[in-house]
């Protein structure tokens, strides 16, 4: 329990005015027995209101002090020799005979200025309530955001893999498996060319490709009579998308290198990373 949030509840000041039922005060005297904290405040709430009192020249009822400063103090001295109240109690009860009534209008000084504590007490309990509830809605929106994002990245790759998955279906692709076998780069490089002879079309699948720095990029080559020809770069981290790669007419093989950023006109040999030839 947050002894906090109990104690600027409201619950102490209705206890000290009398205003609680039986289970409610014996609610209230038992976390005063438990929690210091608790018993500290029901007793500056007594002073504070006892200070109004002398003000006014009102007295506190007697049945209400009387019920807090027995149960509070008797809790404390439980195992005393004697049961007699302390001498502030009964120099309290005391006064209250002593002391003559006042017209009721003092009484109704005190009784508003009883209330304003109440409903301050009430207030600042509200206020920090409002307060943790839109410091979690911000944070809840700020969540919703992000997730807005993932799902519009997520709609994109969709769309992305929809439209490769369009065309090799609708084509007649002949899978050219690529490897980096024999290769220094990346011996464990795997890259599948689909290739549509009719259509010229090209997609490319990664399978197997390291990272790169920001400086270079992998780059696909057509490899035919002219030479090869670059058709597009590769993006080594899209393994579950089919790539469109620019198109092809009579190539004998296809192969991809590592070039500097954006890529370059003709291939760098001692780079090359996967090759796979056309039966």
């Amino acid at each position: 329990m947050d002894i906090q949030d109990y104690i600027s509840s409201g619950k102490l000041e209705l206890f000290v005015l009398g205003d609680l039922n039986e289970t409610e005060q014996q609610e209230v005297l038992a976390m005063a027995k438990k929690y210091p904290e608790i018993e500290q405040e029901i007793i500056a709430i007594e002073e504070a209101m006892l200070s109004i009192d002398e003000v006014s020249g009102i007295s506190p009822s007697s049945g209400i002090k009387n019920k807090i400063f027995e149960t509070l103090e008797a809790e404390n001295k439980k195992h005393s020799a004697t049961d007699i109240p302390a001498k502030p109690l009964q120099n309290e009860v005391r006064i209250e005979k002593e002391v003559p009534h006042s017209n009721p209008w003092k009484t109704f000084a005190v009784a508003a200025s009883v209330v304003a504590l109440v409903s301050v007490s009430v207030a600042i309990y509200y206020a920090n309530q409002y307060s943790d509830a839109e410091e979690r809605l911000a944070i809840s929106l700020q969540q919703n955001g992000v997730l807005a994002e993932e799902v519009n990245a997520n709609q994109v790759k969709l769309k992305s893999l929809d439209t490769g998955m369009e065309k090799f279906i609708t084509g007649n692709f002949e899978k050219i498996p690529m490897k980096g076998e024999g290769f220094p780069m990346q011996e464990d490089a795997l890259v599948d060319v689909f290739w549509d002879k009719e259509s010229k079309e090209v997609l490319i699948s990664v399978n197997q490709l390291a990272a790169l720095d920001e400086e270079n990029d992998y780059q696909l080559w057509a490899i035919g009579e002219e030479g090869p020809i670059g058709i597009g770069l590769v993006n080594p981290g899209r393994r579950i998308d089919l790539q469109t790669m620019n198109t092809a007419s009579g190539a004998q093989a296809f192969a991809i290198t590592i070039e500097p950023k954006g890529g370059s006109e003709s291939p760098t040999l001692e780079k090359l990373v996967v090759l796979g030839e056309v039966s």
